[in-house]
């Protein structure tokens, strides 16, 4: 087992070519550059395969999505939902009139209008249905958006390069069209419109980049290509309740609705039941953020763990919840549920523990499913292609810079879990794929 050891250290640093030994990864000129985080066990047996630095606290990158969907599923189970909830407050008036608001009360369901669940798309024509259906032609106030979600946005920890793009769109008590628009940098235009978005172009000779602070309305545009009124970017939106409202208020005068635009009525207010929208259940979501490593997604199943508290307080419950299932959380550090901050740790131990508690729950073939397949779909399509593993290996892969992991199981014919895999590479200098083709030939080598 030691030599097992030693040459699965060896095999991933070989790419990299730097000095390895069974107890530390060295780099050129005994400088630390590499560490390698491995832990392999068979499910029959309980036998032990590969540990390597097992205990070792690394940067899960987005490896954190596959705890973060073990503990709500844990906890909410697979067929839950989120619920946004629209309701008439105020009054019905003269004939046609409605003297008060539309209230819509976020639920921080993070597939509303969202793209990746297309049969779910309509919310404000059901909106704009309801209210024909009452005969309502004119509405006194405005259409509110009530948010309960607390430290909503992006997370502090994540890196300010990563807020403006799309993967970095952040969790509000109402989210919409994945929290992102489309933007016409040289028009100044945006589709969906965003409201009071600033949007400043910059020449520069080198490739494109958005930069755009936690919460603020100035979207810093650099590129080359400065005189291309058709040239578009997909950027994320500082307030999705604001492109929400606009919206819908141009849905509701296209249908000959008119809207006051300020809020009239008071909070305490009678109000009458207009339209309930529930979100795909949750595996489904699961499932999707976890094929695509959707980060919003992954936040928003995180908050579902403790829907009424802030951040931390889902993340204590999280570890909470582990460790009262006899999993060790002493050394594991969680900031977020989707692991784009570099600040989370985790080890490959931990990870292990919490795949094999899984793999052995009432849960297990759903969460199983919740993992791309090698060689087949998702982050994992060419991992392992035309290779007599394609298939029959499910994994969750995370990458930021100088950081690539693999998490998940083996799988038998049927589908079923038979081996833990988890593979963690933090602070590599060579290209990625040469760590990823290492990988491949570990876990070849390992399964032949």
């Amino acid at each position: 087992m030691r030599f097992k050891t030693i040459f699965c250290a060896v095999i991933l640093a070989m790419a990299c070519a730097i000095s390895v030994t069974a107890e530390n990864i060295l780099g050129i000129d005994g400088e630390e550059a590499t560490s390698v985080g491995i832990y392999i066990k068979d499910l029959a047996t309980g036998k032990v395969l590969i540990d390597h630095n097992s205990q070792l606290a690394l940067t899960p990158a987005s490896v954190m999505k596959a705890v973060t969907t073990a503990s709500a599923l844990s906890v909410n189970g697979a067929d839950g939902r989120f619920s946004t909830k629209v309701v008439l407050r105020g009054s019905k008036g003269a004939a046609g009139v409605w003297n008060g608001d539309v209230v819509v009360y976020g639920s921080a369901d993070p597939t509303l209008e969202s793209e990746n669940f297309k049969s779910k798309l309509g919310f404000g024509d059901s909106i704009v249905a309801g209210l024909k259906r009452k005969g309502i032609k004119s509405i006194t106030g405005g259409i509110v958006v009530k948010q309960t979600l607390k430290d909503a946005g992006p997370i502090l920890q994540w890196e300010i390069e990563d807020v403006a793009w799309p993967y970095g769109a952040g969790l509000f008590g109402f989210n919409y069209r994945d929290n992102t628009a489309t933007v016409y940098p040289n028009t100044g235009k945006t589709s969906p419109t965003v409201p009071d978005l600033e949007i400043c172009v910059n020449k520069v000779t080198g490739g494109n980049d958005l930069v755009r602070g936690v919460y603020s309305d100035r979207l810093m545009v650099y590129t080359r290509d400065t005189g291309n009124t058709k040239w578009a970017v997909n950027t994320t939106v500082p307030d999705p309740s604001a492109v929400f409202v606009t919206e819908l208020t141009s849905k509701l005068k296209k249908a000959g609705i008119t809207v006051g635009g300020k809020a009239k009525s008071a909070s305490g207010a009678a109000e009458t039941a207009l339209y309930t929208h529930r979100s795909p259940v949750y595996s489904e979501i699961m499932r999707s953020l976890m094929v695509r490593s959707d980060n919003l997604f992954a936040e928003g199943m995180l908050r579902s763990i403790a829907p009424d508290g802030t951040r931390k307080a889902a993340i204590n419950r999280e570890k909470e919840l582990w460790a009262t299932r006899g999993i060790n959380t002493r050394y594991t550090i969680i900031n977020d549920g989707s692991g784009l901050t570099r600040a989370n740790r985790l080890s490959a131990h931990f990870i292990g523990d919490v795949l094999e508690w899984m793999a052995k729950s009432k849960h297990a073939d759903t969460y199983s499913s919740f993992f791309p397949r090698a060689g087949k779909e998702g982050t994992l399509r060419g991992f392992l292609a035309k290779t007599p593993l394609t298939g029959n290996i499910a994994l969750k892969t995370g990458s930021v810079s100088s950081v690539q992991c693999y998490a998940g199981y083996k799988l038998d014919q049927e589908g079923k879990p038979t081996h833990i895999v988890v593979i963690l590479v933090n602070g590599f200098f060579c290209p990625r794929r040469q760590v990823r083709e290492a990988a491949e030939r570990l876990l070849l080598d390992t399964f032949k």
